[in-house]
């Protein structure tokens, strides 16, 4: 990796970690939800009802690291689990009106709480190049993917 790359990535670890931490320090006295709660509600709310594997993939965490939040999303009110109509062994999460309302509640809180976080930013440029990051990360661990795929397949053939 050059030099370019590596501060890239240690700028964007930098970042994510004090935004996290912005939104913490709001959330958590405010709402009573940590950030990866909040994180939780907002994938729920984009593309639910979903299934946890689905949600895992918008967040890109572990389906066991789902369900330890909605453990807590579902006690507190702010989301249910349902069977999935279409297939008995995958469930399906949405958010109740108490989610809703609390993400709706929490999206006012953080504009208003940030204090200038997004100051001298050109969000459209920013939000371009970090969907084109995006973009070029997944093809790449896609192209691992189909490459480790493709080699235990070969490895296979050759034990065979």
């Amino acid at each position: 990796m050059d030099d370019p790359s590596r501060q890239l990535v240690l700028s964007l670890h930098r970042a994510t970690a004090l935004v996290d931490r912005v939104a913490d320090a709001y959330l958590r006295p405010a709402h009573g939800i940590t950030v990866s709660m909040f994180s939780a509600l907002v994938t729920i709310e984009a593309i639910g009802p979903a299934r946890q594997s689905e949600i895992a993939r918008g967040l890109d965490v572990s389906r066991a690291a789902v369900s330890q939040r909605l453990v807590e999303l579902v006690s507190r009110g702010y989301a249910e689990v349902t069977a999935d109509a279409v297939d008995q062994r995958a469930n399906r999460v949405a958010l109740t009106p108490a989610g809703r309302a609390l993400l709706a509640d929490a999206w006012r809180g953080l504009a208003a709480s940030d204090d200038g976080l997004e100051r001298d930013l050109d969000l459209p440029a920013l939000q371009h190049a970090l969907d084109t990051l995006i973009a070029n990360a997944a093809r790449h661990l896609d192209s691992l993917a189909s490459r480790g795929a493709a080699e235990t397949r070969s490895g296979r053939q050759a034990r065979a």
